[in-house]
């Protein structure tokens, strides 16, 4: 939260602190400019070790896994749709009564519970490409921001509110947390 005060500079302190006391929150007030500049500068450092950054999230979201988890995914939707080939058989055959209502029901229950195993697999499975479906856009979103050196625009918030999930203030520096886990730490400048 941002207070000014009578001589104008910008100082920015704990919400809860300002708003429910020094015993909801010890922290202290930070002057904007000194905010700014150690923002900057934990980016800068980033930047500087951007391709470090980005192997580590590649190797943290696993990301070299991802044709594997596509592979198994494209595994369970055959299973799913050979399952159903096989209920419709089973009923085909039921019409034409080869099959006793008995044998059928019981057939009809396993094919049930065999469904719902598969289904869960592939919720799981979904789950999981959809995580490295946005770490890749967040990579490709850090990787093109990084070249074209927009990143360190401080005017472009659009680019850092896609990016960044929360920024901890704390006595001695602050702390940028990525949304895809990493950390850029600074202390004040």
């Amino acid at each position: 939260m941002g207070s000014r005060a009578k001589n104008r500079e910008i100082k920015w302190g704990c919400s809860n602190r300002i708003s429910n006391g020094r015993a909801a929150c010890d922290s202290h007030h930070v002057n904007e400019d000194t905010l700014q500049n150690t923002y900057t500068a934990a980016i800068r450092d980033m930047v500087e070790d951007a391709e470090e950054i980005m192997t580590a999230v590649k190797e943290s979201a696993g990301l070299v896994m991802e044709p594997e988890n596509r592979a198994a995914l494209e595994r369970i939707e055959q299973e799913i749709i050979d399952l159903q080939n096989a209920v419709l058989e089973l009923h085909k055959a039921k019409q034409q009564r080869s099959v006793t209502a008995a044998d059928y029901a019981a057939q009809i229950k396993e094919y049930g519970q065999r469904m719902q195993e598969l289904e869960a697999q592939q919720a799981e499975l979904q789950t999981t490409e959809n995580r490295y479906a946005e770490v890749k856009l967040w990579l490709d979103s850090f990787a093109e921001h990084i070249q074209s050196g927009a990143i360190m625009n401080a005017d472009d918030s659009m680019i850092m509110k896609q990016l960044v999930e929360q920024i901890i203030v704390g006595d001695d520096g602050i702390e940028v947390h990525f949304k895809c886990g990493i950390v850029a730490s600074h202390e004040y400048l």
